[in-house]
């Protein structure tokens, strides 16, 4: 199977072809000119990966689309997976910020702080919200560029991980 992965983190951003085969009882996954050995189980959102026999714990939240959140030991990062023919789609028509987005919180916890209003501008990136989940405060950010059509919550709301806290048009 062909896809197309872009990751998004501090670090910028970066899309590659890669493939994913079954091989041995796992897969063959190939990223750009590199190749891995894989297996893993998951359980919700949680995934135990051996890449060419090293064990990785990450954590890959939904977010829209064919987007997730993925957290590893490296920090925190955004992974969109697509096929090569909707990628292309999206490329020629800038689907990117065609339409209305809904952020989502990565894990359950409790909303500390909502840092904008409904009709403010945000840019990609820019956080939008405080969620504090295992005593640790977590920025949620905006996932494109848009309005702030819809704050869904409020602070000291406790929120399940996938539910909706923004809608960005």
């Amino acid at each position: 199977m062909k896809l197309v992965v872009s990751t998004r983190s501090d670090g910028g951003e970066r899309t590659e072809e890669a493939t994913v085969e079954a091989h041995s009882g796992g897969w063959r996954v190939t990223v750009g000119e590199r190749s891995y050995e894989v297996d893993a189980t998951h359980k919700g959102v949680l995934r135990s990966l051996i890449v060419d026999g090293k064990q990785y714990e990450v954590a890959a939240h939904p977010l829209a689309d064919d987007r997730y959140r993925v957290s590893t030991y490296r920090g925190l990062r955004e992974v969109t997976v697509m096929d090569p023919l909707a990628y292309l789609a999206e490329q020629a028509h800038g689907a990117q910020g065609a339409k209305k987005k809904v952020v989502t919180a990565y894990m359950p916890g409790v909303v500390k702080k909502v840092l904008v209003e409904e009709g403010q501008v945000v840019a990609r990136g820019e956080s939008l919200a405080v969620l504090e989940a295992l005593k640790m405060e977590n920025e949620i950010e905006a996932e494109a560029d848009g309005t702030i059509e819809k704050v869904l919550v409020e602070e000291g709301q406790a929120v399940d991980g996938g539910e909706a806290l923004f809608e960005v048009g």
